[in-house]
This record gives structure tokens, C-alpha cells and sequence, in this order.
């Protein structure tokens, strides 16, 4: 009974987690680009990076920085938690549980470093953030996804939010190279950058609405 009840409560925590990320993430970008629309009326997902707005001087990069820096430990909480509801399916795995917070950790500060210093303050530190970030997502996603799809229980949607994650992360990586090789594909390479925040984004939603109608069984 004991053990029922903490994954009882671990579930509606991690139901919480998820929509207090989401909604963090959402208005943070949501406040962001309208503090970013007098600099840029003709912004779209088409022409505005993210980062864009981010080393954009004034509102813009205070509400975007700021958000994104204070939404980083939700993320970690998000996977903590996700392992505790995961223990209720597939029993304790420490070592397992213990490289996923590793590679959520790795991510988290990559976003902290990519945020706090914008490219044009610090590009090395920047870039280095960049790529902590990218790896460690792609791998927790790839690593997370896997392990939920071995879980009977769980309908396919889950594991391929994860999935559809590392894709739109591995498309952006892409287009963004072929970018740097001067190829004109700036729209493609912006579009799918966004694509990486709406698809996470999704993985809270779809995580949500499951685990508010399921039960541990």
C-alpha cells in the first residue's frame, strides 16, 4: 500500500511538473517574441531564430534569458520525476536512473550556458552551451523513448514523442550544417530550430494528458 501511494503521488507530481514546465516555456516565448515584435514587425518561425531573440538588447532578452534560465531545473525535475513514475512500470533501475539525470544535468547546463551568455557576448562559451545541450537532449530523448517504449502499458504516442524530439533535433543539426556551407536554406533551418521547442513542448502535453487518466497498474 505504502509503495502504491508513492507512485500514486509521484504520478500527480510529475502531472504538475509537466504543466508548470509548459506553461513556463510557453509564456517565455510568448512574452518574448511580443516584446521582440516592435524591433522586428516582420518576425515569423520562418525568419527569427529563438537565439535571435534572445541576444536582441532590452525586453527581449531579459524575459527570454531570464525564463529559459529559471524553466532549466523544471526540466531536471520533469525527469526525475519521470523516473520515479517509470519504477512504478518497470521496477528500480539505479543505473539507469542515474545516467538519465546525468544526461538531463548535461543539457540543463548547456541551456544555462547558451542563455546566459548570448553569442554576441561570448560566442565560444555560447556555441560550447549549444552543443551540451544538443547532445544531451538527443541522447536523454533517445534513451527515454526507448525505455518507455518497452513498457507494455504505455500506448506508442509516448515513446514517439521522444522520438520525434531527437528527429526535429538531428533535421534542425541539418539544415543548420548545410547553412554553414552557404546553402540557402536560413528559413528551413529557423523553421526546424522552433520545431525543437513546440516538439518538447508536445512531449509535456502528450505525458500529461496519459498519466491523468492512467493509473499505476
Amino acid at each position: 500500500m505504502d509503495k502504491t501511494m508513492t507512485m500514486f503521488s509521484g504520478v500527480r507530481a510529475f502531472r504538475m511538473m509537466c504543466i508548470i514546465s509548459l506553461t513556463m516555456g510557453l509564456l517565455t516565448v510568448i512574452f518574448a517574441v511580443v516584446a521582440y515584435l516592435p524591433v522586428n514587425p516582420e518576425f515569423s518561425i520562418f525568419n527569427t531564430y529563438l537565439s535571435d531573440i534572445g541576444d536582441t538588447p532590452g525586453w527581449p532578452q531579459i524575459i527570454f534569458n531570464n525564463g529559459t534560465i529559471l524553466a532549466a531545473p523544471l526540466r531536471v525535475m520533469v525527469i526525475g520525476l519521470m523516473m520515479l513514475v517509470l519504477r512504478g512500470y518497470a521496477g528500480r533501475r539505479p543505473g539507469f536512473e542515474g545516467a538519465v539525470m546525468a544526461l538531463s544535468l548535461v543539457s540543463t547546463i548547456g541551456t544555462v550556458c547558451m542563455t546566459a551568455v548570448p553569442y554576441s557576448s561570448g560566442p565560444a562559451v555560447h556555441k560550447a552551451g549549444i552543443g551540451l545541450y544538443f547532445l544531451g537532449a538527443v541522447i536523454l530523448q533517445s534513451v527515454l523513448g526507448t525505455a518507455e517504449w518497452r513498457v507494455k502499458a504505455f500506448p506508442r504516442y509516448l515513446p514517439m514523442l521522444s522520438f520525434f524530439i531527437v528527429f526535429c533535433f538531428l533535421v534542425f543539426l541539418v539544415f543548420f550544417m548545410l547553412l554553414q556551407t552557404g546553402a540557402d536554406v536560413r528559413a528551413l533551418s529557423i523553421f526546424w530550430e522552433w520545431m525543437c521547442f513546440f516538439s518538447s513542448m508536445l512531449w509535456l502535453v502528450g505525458h500529461f494528458l496519459f498519466f491523468r487518466g492512467n493509473a499505476i497498474k
